[in-house]
């Protein structure tokens, strides 16, 4: 029972932040017209359906470690179907178009191997190569762009990741809570704004330190 409302938490503050993130990020879609936004919406949408179904399957009694066909897991499903979409998402902005079908081959093959065999590192590995690349690339361009919105995919993507690749609950859980509000902070410019400073406040923050070695002098 306490494990099912520590999931219930976790999820319900999952959806709260990304539906406040994907407000702002399609709202960002319609005023600049901005493909990023639309991609990083859809994005933000497969999360919030991958933590509504975790929700409805915990209230309803359903196990998600419960076994379907083979080795195959009700929970392995799930992050198959959000690392999918994850997948998908990277090959779009790198622009690499021609890519599009390369997610659901490895998909494919990566439950063909869970059915037949209960090892999850096949999945593991999958899930780092799509977790740390990606977030090395986007907290690298984040950083020089002034991105913040990129800063918090990256972070959003190495945490979620970490998770996975983790695979202890409490740990888990604790990853996907920030993981949720690195991302929400990403969408409402929180990097932006305190991490890098414009020009003028970066005089002003220059300016003080040496007054302050001066007066130290």
């Amino acid at each position: 029972m306490a494990f099912e409302i520590e999931i219930f938490i976790v999820e319900a503050l999952i959806v709260v932040f990304f539906v406040l993130a994907l407000r702002i990020t399609f709202k960002n879609w319609r005023d600049t017209k901005n493909r990023m936004y639309i991609a990083v919406s859809v994005y933000a949408g497969a999360v919030i359906s991958n933590s509504i179904l975790t929700l409805l399957s915990s209230m309803i009694g359903i196990d998600k470690e419960a076994h379907i066909v083979g080795y195959l897991k009700i929970g392995i499903i799930i992050a198959h179907i959000l690392f999918l979409v994850q997948f998908e998402f990277i090959l779009y902005l790198r622009r690499l178009t021609k890519l599009y079908t390369l997610p659901f081959i490895a998909t494919f093959y990566l439950i063909l191997s869970e059915l037949i065999n209960p090892s999850a590192i096949p999945f593991i590995i999958y899930a780092a190569i799509l977790t740390y690349p990606p977030a090395y690339f986007l907290l690298r361009d984040g950083k020089k762009n002034r991105n913040g919105l990129a800063i918090g995919m990256g972070l959003f993507f190495l945490f979620w990741g970490l998770g996975y690749v983790i695979q202890i609950a409490v740990v888990f859980n604790m990853l996907k809570i920030f993981s949720a509000v690195a991302f929400y902070l990403g969408a409402i410019g929180f990097y932006e704004t305190y991490l890098f400073p414009n020009q003028e406040d970066e005089e002003k923050i220059v300016g003080t330190w040496i007054s302050k070695l001066v007066i130290k002098e």
